[in-house]
């Protein structure tokens, strides 16, 4: 490596990572106001929290870097440029695209990487938080009971609960009844209109609020005797409750928590899916048309069944091509985005040797509108992919088509010292002189 190469190199080395530091603090403190309020209604504890916050870094990261790039090139080369030091290099004879060159295979480096990240990292820990939210919600009690509805839940310490309606809204509980065995003798059972539950330390303590109900109980030295009395408000304290709400981790993984090997295999088993289907489906058609000299009324129920399984199977054929779909797009999104690193570094030298600027502020801004349109052309190509509208590839590589196409434009115009405009005139002039 020359010693101009390290030189630029070296030029990007703080901008990086000073652009990396605010982009993930810009992140960053989205996801705690986003966690903050889940945190805080649901009693989790501290280290749960801080295993979330670990989990929801990987996606942060792997957006972070690409827009720490674009920050730090435009940075460098803008800097380079307001102190004459590209002119310089360029009157000593060295193009700008030499110029260029250790940047980009820094880039491609950092690409490669990331790629890695996003296929063997990312997945875990988006599956990883994934679980932890879901716990969060079972730990809200409308959700957690929302599923035993009517069903009575035993062995909550020395307590049993039944449920007959939950509203999830409002978490409140209507028609329960609570079995207390935990005193000497016979249980107590109480029976409330209404009520709540709270859930706090993780699950190992539940308090029951309890409101216009009765109870009933047995004297335990005199079983002849029966208490029955009514209350308007009553508070259940019950402790060491895991064996009645436990975490919950699933094994099921969607899509953006599989690597690209497993989201190609499922990929490859919709398409044997669907082949089986498509066979079925001629066989019943094949026998249907085989035993259509039977006629009369048996014939149109048979016509009837077979047009109610064929449209089963044509919506099934649909969910399974929505779902090749999003792991289509899903697999290059894992390429594309990384490689936004390459594409940043075209467009942002040329763009930071025109703007001419050293300061942070104008490098964050620029990169901040370039970043959004970028991450604004995804969405839109993920959302128009998914509904079957574009190629799943297409979408998730226009993007990077456009400005890489826009950071060559700007690069031939800053490699040839001509003014942009009047390098898009002359362009514009030589395709109107060659059209017929």
């Amino acid at each position: 490596m020359t010693a101009l190469s390290k030189y630029v190199l070296r030029q990007h080395a703080s901008p990086f990572l000073f652009g990396l530091a605010l982009i993930l603090f810009i992140l960053i403190l989205d996801v705690i106001l986003q966690m903050m309020d889940q945190v805080l209604s649901k009693g989790l504890g501290f280290g749960l929290a801080a295993e979330l916050f670990l989990y929801n870094l990987a996606w942060i990261i792997a957006l972070a870097v690409p827009m720490a790039v674009l920050v730090s090139v435009l940075m460098a080369f803008g800097r380079l440029a307001a102190d004459n030091e590209i002119l310089a290099v360029k009157s000593s004879g060295i193009s700008f695209v030499r110029l260029l060159l250790p940047v980009l295979i820094a880039a491609a480096g950092l690409t490669v990487l990331m790629i890695i990240f996003n296929d063997r990292v990312l997945p875990d820990w988006n599956h990883q938080a994934r679980n932890i939210l879901a716990n969060l919600k079972r730990r809200k009690a409308a959700v957690v009971l929302k599923q035993k509805e009517g069903v009575f839940i035993r062995d909550i310490n020395s307590h049993s609960l039944l449920v007959q309606r939950v509203d999830e809204r409002s978490n409140k509980l209507y028609g329960i009844t609570l079995y207390d065995s935990g005193r000497k003798g016979f249980p107590t059972a109480l029976h409330a209109a209404e009520g709540e539950l709270e859930i706090f330390e993780e699950g190992r303590y539940l308090r029951l609020t309890l409101r216009d109900g009765e109870f009933h109980r047995i004297d335990a030295d005199d079983p002849q005797q029966f208490v029955l009395g009514t209350f308007e408000k009553q508070v259940v304290h019950i402790e060491d409750a895991e064996r009645g709400f436990k975490d919950y981790r699933s094994a099921y993984r969607n899509d953006r928590e599989m690597d690209v090997a497993d989201m190609y295999a499922t990929v490859e088993k919709t398409h044997v899916d669907e082949a089986r289907a498509f066979a079925r489906m001629d066989s019943t058609l094949e026998a249907f048309m085989v035993d259509a000299h039977v006629g009369g009324e048996e014939m149109g129920a048979r016509a009837e069944e077979l047009v109610r399984r064929f449209d089963r199977q044509w919506r099934m054929q649909e969910n399974r091509e929505r779902t090749r779909k999003s792991y289509l797009v899903e697999i290059h999104k894992k390429f594309s985005i990384p490689t936004a690193c390459l594409v940043f570094v075209l467009l942002g030298a040329p763009l930071g040797a025109l703007v001419r600027s050293s300061g942070a502020a104008v490098s964050v801004a620029i990169s901040l509108v370039f970043f959004l349109t970028y991450w604004m052309f995804l969405i839109a190509g993920e959302k128009l992919a998914d509904r079957g509208f574009i190629a799943p590839m297409l979408a998730m590589w226009a993007p990077n088509l456009f400005f890489g196409g826009l950071g060559l434009a700007l690069l031939r115009a800053v490699a040839e010292d001509r003014p942009l405009l009047g390098w898009l005139q002359s362009a514009f002039r030589r395709s109107v002189q060659s059209a017929p």
